[in-house]
């Protein structure tokens, strides 16, 4: 598909937007996970709607994706969709059932994500700047390290529909998260250039996230509907984090934080729709959230938090049309609470209204355009009172004294379409005053890195895409161009980025067969003082349609003999330059291969529209 502002890699399966945008994935208006789309069979498929105007119900959704399937009420499906690679240790790999009894559906999910290259580099330098004055610069150079990200999905599905009148689901489903992060380097400094020390930094992670999903909805006269959706979720976590600096087999420092951390959620949301004719609509929803953690560090420093957070909101939106004028406006009231045992507790209420114009010139022509007011809660891991040591100079801590912000975000959108010929323009401002961001203070020669409200940030983003095709009924082509301007002000900082960056791809299309190549550079994204490089990335894929099966093999940044990363943070006492490079995700080798059988198949309409999930665990971490 070419979508405008969408980046989808066929060799990982991921599907993302620019920057912090975000993408939702639902199947007949329900909010769905992405392992819930691999397992769709072709054949259950009636349509692909692209949402990009998406309304209050679906949070802070900036696009949604909306699978519209056809309800089988007979027979099974099984459905295996593969991809590994050859040349190093990376795949995703799923296996989906399903089984249909008259008013019933059965279904089974298992899904694996691995990720552990050969070698991986990270070369960091660090400069200090101490009270009296004295500099120190400090250089890691990187040696081979442990990386590996090895993650574990399964769910089971139940869901009882009457054509109708209503649909009642229950899922229930438990991940395993490992990720085990351990960088080697040689290191040395500008006060002792002869001296190198070696050090071993990194983090162990696991952690189990069961959940209970129960879903209803009801059909009322006078296209009338209710919807009720209550989620369950305990995230049990374990996080082992060191920094350990050797000399000649000599022991010089030894940090360690083991962390045991368990936290409770429940999320229960409804919703009330009204439909008149095909253009009018009313909806209004109530959503509240309510979380408990609680987690234990030990190690080089001991202690435990206890911590409460809820958030109810309160919504309504009406949606219409006038000729060519189109018209969305919808208005929310938010609560958001947060208490830590020993600290303060905040209550803060936020307006969030939300309005989206547009008009169209043709049916295949128009301008829109959008703002609307949100806030944005500190995490629980930014409010834990807690400090995590990185190293000898430096200590991560959390402020308990946070309050939330706003997000003030307006777009115009243009969007122009002629027989073969696609353009769309996007312009965007994003506006935070308070902004949650990092700063950093010098404290008897150590340096803290700590969370608090500053001033404001600025977001300014401008992207045009071209699309053509299909030419000669076989070939598509697509560019995108776009500039991010970033301004972000501290209460003892002002920082600004601007960024170019590009998408393209080539798609050809013969018969079963299916040939991609796809190329961009990097999104740059500054918050504070840190900025984030993103990835320079191509690739070239060759896939084959046998109709029940599909195969195919991929060439990962077939024209780079190095996969990189750079980051930096622009402190003034503690600035800091990273940078990450790996051989092994350089011309990677990718086979893909994809099977469903399904038999006894009669179908029908209906499926679950509201999905609800947690995966904070709440957690400080040293680095």
């Amino acid at each position: 598909m070419q979508l405008p502002r969408l980046t989808v890699n066929p060799l990982t399966n991921e599907v993302s937007l620019p920057g912090e945008e975000k993408v939702q994935f639902c199947v007949n208006g329900a909010k769905v996970n992405h392992a819930d789309i691999r397992a769709l069979q072709p054949n259950e498929i009636i349509r692909v709607e692209y949402l990009d105007n998406p309304g209050l119900r679906y949070g802070d959704a900036d696009v949604v994706i909306n699978y519209v399937l056809k309800r089988e009420l007979t027979g099974g499906s099984i459905s295996l969709d593969l991809g590994n690679s050859v040349t190093t240790s990376f795949g995703d790999d799923q296996v989906a059932m399903k089984f249909n009894y008259k008013k019933s559906e059965f279904g089974l999910n298992y899904s694996i994500r691995y990720r552990n290259p050969k070698k991986v580099y990270g070369d960091q330098e660090y400069t200090f700047h101490f009270d009296d004055g004295t500099t120190l610069q400090r250089f890691d150079k990187g040696l081979p390290g442990d990386v590996s990200e090895n993650y574990h999905n399964i769910a089971l599905h139940y869901n009882l529909l009457d054509d109708q009148k209503y649909y009642f689901s229950a899922t229930l489903r438990h991940s395993i998260l490992d990720d085990d992060k351990m960088n080697f380097t040689k290191q040395h400094n500008s006060l002792h250039p002869g001296a190198v020390t070696d050090v071993h930094q990194g983090s162990n992670s696991l952690q189990r996230l069961p959940s209970l999903d129960l879903y209803y909805s009801r059909s009322l006269k006078n296209k009338q509907t209710l919807i009720f959706n209550v989620v369950g979720t305990y995230i049990n976590s374990e996080l082992n984090q060191i920094y350990v600096e050797t000399k000649e087999e000599h022991l010089i420092t030894d940090i360690a934080s083991d962390v045991d951390g368990e936290k409770y959620s429940i999320i229960g949301e409804g919703i009330y729709e009204k439909m008149w004719g095909k253009s009018n609509r009313f909806s209004a929803g109530l959503k509240h959230t309510q979380s408990f953690a609680n987690n234990k560090y030990k190690g080089t420093i001991n202690n435990t938090t206890k911590m409460d957070q809820s958030e109810t909101y309160v919504y309504a939106e009406y949606g219409g049309k006038k000729n060519k004028f189109n018209y969305t406006a919808g208005v929310g009231v938010s609560r958001s609470w947060a208490k830590q045992k020993g600290e303060d507790d905040y209550t803060y209420y936020t307006f969030r209204p939300k309005i989206t114009l547009q008009y169209d010139f043709t049916p295949a022509t128009f301008l829109r355009l959008k703002g609307e007011i949100f806030n944005i809660s500190p995490s629980l891991s930014n409010l834990s009172a807690v400090d995590q040591y990185i190293d000898t100079l430096q200590i991560n801590r959390g402020n308990p004294a946070l309050e939330p912000t706003l997000n003030y975000m307006t777009s115009l959108l243009f969007s122009w379409r002629k027989s073969i010929y696609n353009i769309h323009f996007n312009a965007s401002y994003n506006y935070r005053p308070d902004a949650i961001m990092e700063e950093t203070r010098r404290e008897n020669n150590l340096f803290i890195h700590t969370f608090d409200n500053q001033r404001n940030w600025h977001k300014i983003n401008s992207e045009l895409t071209f699309n053509v095709g299909p030419l000669k009924k076989f070939l598509i082509l697509s560019v995108t161009g776009g500039v991010n301007r970033y301004i972000s002000q501290g209460n003892t900082y002002t920082h600004t980025h601007t960024n170019f960056y590009y998408r393209a791809s080539v798609t050809a299309m013969y018969k079963k067969f299916m040939a991609m190549f796809q190329a961009g550079s990097a999104y740059n994204n500054l918050l504070g003082e840190s900025l984030n490089g993103g990835e320079n990335i191509h690739m070239i894929m060759l896939m084959y349609n046998g109709g029940k099966f599909t195969v195919g093999a991929g060439l990962m940044l077939p024209f780079s003999d190095q996969y990189k990363r750079f980051g930096e943070n622009r402190n003034a006492y503690a600035p800091l330059k990273r940078y990450m490079f790996s051989n092994d995700f350089s011309r990677m080798v990718l086979l893909k291969f994809a099977w469903n059988f399904n038999y006894g198949r009669k179908a029908k309409s209906g499926n679950k529209r509201i999905n609800n999930s947690d995966t904070d665990s709440g957690i400080i971490r040293m680095n």
